[in-house]
């Protein structure tokens, strides 16, 4: 798991929150986004932006659109697999019920939505986002849906419902600057899914285990590997997709790659943290 962070500009945090504007299920809203986390995608859409010499609202106004997609994602995901917590406080469903948990991840993705209007593209932008959401959508359908899953369907699955939205903040960037590359940038956020969901199944194996929910480190024990064996392949697999990940971001033009780069250093450093640990 990465850790929150303090380096993301605070025009994106304030953007986030006035456009969920006033009101109850605006204020729900809030009380999530003020739980903290990494604000990795966000970081993504600064850093491509930098790369590319964005003017520093249009790169904020892609950071404020695929982080809101992404806590709209949190919100619904914790209420459809009924998670308590959500980084170290009740989650919004728990705390404002049912109801409002689903009004809340609906006003956050329209708000992300709304954040393209600052695009220089904006009618490209909107079709960019409306593929990642639908593609996410179909994601974590299929993984609310899956059964037993073999090696190749854990990683399909984290590529279908992690790797749009950790491709779309370089795309949207690149998008803003007339610039090439978004093939390639949406196969660099599928490796970087793998590697996340990967280090998300380290992190969270006992407590996967005890909710009966999918792990990698649980399916290697199923083949007949042992308990540490099982999580040392798992870290194995973190490690090539973000080898992987970094060889295929290199071909992006304008050092735009640099922004995926930098994203793989801190899973990296996230994953000898538990490797230390272990």
């Amino acid at each position: 798991m990465l850790t929150p962070s303090n380096s993301v500009p605070k025009p994106v945090e304030t953007g986030m929150r006035a456009l969920l504007g006033d009101g109850p299920v605006a204020a729900a809203g809030r009380y999530h986004l003020e739980s903290g986390g990494s604000r990795t995608r966000a970081r993504l859409a600064l850093d491509a932006g930098k790369a590319l010499g964005l003017i520093p609202d249009v790169a904020v106004c892609c950071a404020v659109a695929v982080e809101l997609l992404h806590n709209a994602s949190l919100v619904h995901d914790d209420l459809q697999e009924k998670d308590d917590m959500r980084r170290g406080q009740p989650a919004l469903w728990r705390r404002f019920g049912h109801q409002a948990a689903i009004c809340a991840g609906d006003l956050m993705i329209s708000a992300a939505f709304a954040s393209l209007a600052l695009h220089p593209r904006p009618a490209q932008a909107l079709g960019l986002m409306h593929q990642a959401v639908a593609d996410t959508a179909r994601g974590q359908a299929d993984d609310l849906a899956a059964g037993s899953l073999s090696l190749y369907e854990n990683r399909t699955l984290a590529m279908a419902k992690t790797g749009p939205l950790l491709a779309l903040p370089v795309r949207l960037a690149l998008l803003a600057a007339d610039a090439p590359g978004d093939a390639l940038a949406t196969k660099v956020g599928h490796k970087l899914a793998v590697a996340y969901q990967a280090l998300d199944d380290l992190h969270d194996h006992e407590a996967d285990r005890a909710a009966g929910r999918t792990n990698l480190c649980m399916l290697f024990e199923a083949a007949g590997y042992a308990p540490q064996q099982a999580r040392e392949m798992t870290r194995d697999e973190a490690g090539q997709s973000l080898k992987m990940a970094r060889g295929l971001a290199v071909g992006l033009q304008h050092r735009t790659g640099s922004a995926f780069c930098n994203l793989a250093d801190r899973l990296d450093s996230a994953l000898t943290e538990i490797s230390d640990a272990a």
